[in-house]
This record gives C-alpha cells, structure tokens and sequence, in this order.
C-alpha cells in the first residue's frame, strides 16, 4: 500500500500539537471565534494568532475587511480580551485573503 505512514510518528506529531500551549490557544481562538465575531461574520473571515499577542483576521471581502477594522474592531477586541485575558491580546488587525 502506498503512501500509509507508520503509526508512531504520526501519533508523536498529535500529541506534541495537543499539549502545546501556542496550539491550544490558537485551537481556543478558532472555537470561540463564531461566537466572539457573530455568525455573519464569522462565515467569511478566520482568525490566527501573532507571537505578539496580535491576532490578525484574515476576510474573504475588502468591504468587510474595511467595515470591520473601522466599525466593529473595538468591539471584536474587547469580546477576545474578555475570553482571553488583556495581557495576552494586544491588537487585531484584519486582511484581505483567501480563507483556508
């Protein structure tokens, strides 16, 4: 059979992302973001975080983008420190891209 991976390194692979702190906040941000952006928004943007306690936003539309980072960036920042603690979200900052 081709292209079958031995087992182990695959395993070892999961369980260093599991218990990684950086992996779990990030896994943390993508689960709470629907609720934290709202369903509307949420279905056209995803989120990532920066080393810099930056979380930057990647949108599938430069009006939303725009709409986003002038109208309701106070908001989506005050509802991550609230889930996340102050001291570790700084700032969020939106892109235009293609979402993954």
């Amino acid at each position: 059979m081709t292209g079958e991976k031995p087992l182990k390194p695959v395993l070892t692979s999961l369980f260093t992302r599991l218990t990684n702190p950086e992996q779990q906040k990030k896994a943390a941000l993508v689960d709470c973001w629907p609720k934290v952006a709202g369903e509307q928004f949420s279905k056209h943007t995803q989120p990532r975080f920066t080393v810099d306690g930056k979380v930057v936003v990647c949108v599938d539309d430069s009006t939303l983008a725009f709409e986003l980072s002038r109208r309701y960036k106070t908001v989506l920042l005050k509802r991550l420190r609230n889930q996340f603690g102050e001291d570790q979200i700084k700032d969020i900052k939106f892109f235009v891209g293609q979402l993954r």
